[in-house]
């Protein structure tokens, strides 16, 4: 804890993605002082190559982090409307759904049970539809006729949306800006100033910029501060590539995914297809021909009109992964003002609204949400 919460408390975040920018942005609402440096661009990490889906975790995963997750994403649509007031900018986010596409009748199975524990567990829609159903083929093409659909029908979750992440990115940076937020890009943490039990502040360009509280949000980048950060905090890179089409006029209405390939559509004729899961690539950005390819591939089976489309991007992001692919949260034994929110792997965007809130809570007045505990730094996973 620092300060109570007084107004001259001084903040360094580490790093300006999704994650350090709601952070940055909470922690100023409640009166600190915050600076954010980031080594590359806002954005420029894991966020800036994230597709934006927010689709729920099964109902029947009952472990902290998937509770934490859903629970993250049913106040996404608030967030997206206190991040627009305060930014004055405009951010995409539609609720319209993910189809699912079922391959054998163990899939339908899974899926009929899914529902069961999604209808009964989670938050009900407004218009009073159930938030998941099973679909036979004929209920598939009849509200996605693009699609091609198997015979086993498919699954519609009515909860999942999607978010532009290049405007949230935007609104969440005019945000902190318009609290006071220092954000400097194109300026790497070279190491913490760290002595016995605290963190005095962290060296840029040679110079020590003091702080009262660092937290570390820098992603892939993390295990660069060395020391007990490397140690207790250890993240790696899973490299994603992905790819963006564009169509004259809409296609797909709905999320659509099929096996691990996946469609995002926005009403403008976007597609963002995703995604590649490559742990041994470690920092490797560069786009394969074989990922490609197959990203390509998949979205043709998913949708066959998606082959006369033009492909106008692509590129790779390195998701950041803590320890069993969870996220790493809290503070750092012994070093009582140094504190991590990091690691989250896919759901670093969904997670965005509950851990903003809670880092800066933790930060400010010491009050730690208990769910945080099991993902401390040095827990073990």
């Amino acid at each position: 804890m620092i300060g109570n919460g007084a107004v001259a408390d001084k903040v360094v975040v580490v790093g300006a993605g999704v994650i350090g920018l709601g952070c940055a942005w909470q922690l100023a609402r409640r009166g600190a002082g915050v600076t954010v440096f980031e080594k590359g661009r806002r954005g420029s990490g894991a966020s800036g190559a994230a597709l934006g889906a927010l689709w729920p975790p099964a109902a029947r995963h009952e472990g902290t982090l998937q509770k934490l997750h859903r629970e993250s994403l049913w106040q996404f649509q608030e967030f997206v409307r206190q991040v627009q007031d305060a930014s004055g900018l405009r951010i995409s986010y539609l609720r319209q759904g993910k189809l699912e596409l079922l391959t054998s009748p163990r899939a339908v199975a899974q899926a009929e049970a899914e529902t069961v524990a999604a209808n009964a567990s989670w938050p009900p829609l407004e218009d009073g539809r159930p938030v998941m159903e099973v679909l036979t083929r004929r209920q598939a093409l009849a509200l996605a006729p693009q699609v091609q659909t198997r015979e086993y029908g498919a699954t519609l979750c009515r909860r999942t949306a999607q978010v532009d992440v290049a405007e949230l990115l935007a609104g969440l940076t005019q945000a902190c800006q318009r609290a006071g937020v220092e954000i400097y890009e194109a300026t790497a943490v070279e190491r913490l100033a760290l002595q016995p039990g605290q963190v005095a502040g962290v060296y840029v360009h040679g110079e020590l910029k003091p702080a009262s509280a660092v937290l570390l949000c820098a992603g892939v980048e993390t295990g660069g501060l060395g020391g007990t950060v490397s140690a207790l905090a250890p993240i790696k890179p899973i490299k994603g590539q992905a790819l963006l089409l564009r169509s004259q006029a809409p296609l797909l209405d709905q999320i659509v995914k099929s096996g691990k390939i996946f469609v995002v559509p926005w009403p403008d004729g976007r597609l963002l297809v995703g995604s590649t899961t490559e742990p041994q690539a470690g920092f490797d950005l560069a786009n394969t021909a074989e990922g490609v390819a197959w990203l390509l591939q998949g979205a043709a089976e998913i949708c066959p009109k998606l082959k006369a489309t033009k492909l106008e991007r692509i590129w790779a992001g390195l998701r950041p992964a803590g320890p069993g692919k969870r996220p790493i949260m809290g503070i750092f034994p012994g070093v009582p003002n140094l504190y991590i929110c990091g690691g989250h792997y896919k759901t670093g965007v969904g997670m965005a609204p509950l851990v903003g809130e809670w880092m800066a809570q933790l930060i400010l007045t010491g009050r730690m949400e208990p769910h945080l505990g099991e993902f401390a730094p040095g827990v073990p996973a």
